[in-house]
């Protein structure tokens, strides 16, 4: 089932090293923008060699001084195979990404805060048999005919989850049923935690992260000079 996956750079082409920089790079990038604190998100890619092994970043570990040494090898089991630190308290929800999407070698969560922050205003509506899984309902501003309210196409697909506890097994079937209603769906927001981008590889993760921080960040920026202009 995994053998066919696509990417868009080199990190899902089998070079283990190539793979670990790269996803430590990006770790190290989020933290610099502020998306994660020095301890906060987990981020993970799909060994190139072995498509059902999964390197993680470990938990509670400083990602300013993260290296390619203290990333963790797991199986979809959860399963340490390599590594001297504890992976990640959210491997459930990553190793349920794994499964239910074939078409996904990274994943990267963040806690990026304009993201947040601005969902917790908007107007939500459920999905139709799935619950705890809701859409947009973009009329839940005041004036959105004046806002940039229109989501860049990579994240069009954007779906909210209710809260779950984290690294819990409940959190991890919620994100699993969310990522299998449309293989169109690439980030998730999760109410009161934070945000889930996947990707063929990480840059392309982090890129849907990044892509719904600026747009919200720019929403919530044209929000305030709106009421300020009144």
């Amino acid at each position: 089932m995994v053998g066919a996956l696509s990417s868009i750079c080199e990190c899902s082409k089998g070079d283990e090293d190539y793979i670990k920089r790269e996803l430590v790079s990006c770790v190290k990038t989020l933290f610099s923008k502020g998306y994660v604190s020095s301890g906060g998100g987990n981020h993970s890619v799909r060994d190139g060699s072995n498509p059902s092994h999964i390197w993680i970043t470990p938990s509670g570990y400083p990602r300013s001084h993260l290296t390619v040494d203290d990333l963790v090898l797991i199986d979809m089991d959860g399963n340490v195979l390599r590594g001297d630190l504890r992976p990640s308290i959210e491997v459930p929800f990553h190793t349920q990404i794994y499964r239910v999407r074939d078409d996904v070698s990274a994943v990267s969560h963040a806690h990026s805060p304009y993201s947040h922050a601005l969902i917790q205003t908007l107007r939500i509506v459920e999905v139709d048999g799935h619950a705890g899984v809701f859409r947009l309902e973009c009329s839940g501003l005041s004036s959105p005919q004046q806002l940039p309210l229109s989501i860049p196409p990579a994240i069009h697909n954007l779906l909210i989850l209710e809260y779950r506890q984290l690294g819990s097994r409940a959190l991890a079937r919620l994100v699993g049923d969310a990522f299998s209603i449309s293989d169109d769906v690439k980030i998730l927001v999760l109410l009161d935690h934070g945000v889930i981008g996947i990707g063929r590889c990480i840059h392309e993760a982090v890129m849907h992260v990044q892509l719904l921080e600026e747009w919200a960040r720019c929403v919530t920026i044209a929000y305030r000079l709106d009421e300020a202009s009144k």
